[in-house]
């Protein structure tokens, strides 16, 4: 199953938990259980930005800007290397 959340991730335009758990048909609780495994595991990395961000477009990921921190995620070399091992 990890393997799968890492996979939908990767082929993901936009990182969404209930999308994935849609996608694989299961519990997004177990999507983010997953997600933290592979956190721990260094297979992705999680960036929730700044939460006080002052400036329109100050170098965060994201294309709109506001004050609520967004969260992404990032596959890592050790991830993108599992994936092509795939």
């Amino acid at each position: 199953m990890l393997k799968d959340v890492l996979k939908e991730i990767n082929e993901s335009k936009v990182f969404s938990k209930t999308l994935i758990s849609k996608n694989l048909n299961i519990n997004e609780a177990l999507v983010e259980d997953a997600i933290n495994q592979l956190i721990r595991m260094g297979y992705i990395v999680e960036d929730t930005g700044s939460p006080t961000c002052q400036h329109k477009c100050s170098g965060c990921s994201t294309s709109s800007c506001s004050t609520t921190s967004l969260k992404t995620v990032s596959i890592t070399d050790k991830g993108k290397k599992l994936l092509r091992n795939l």
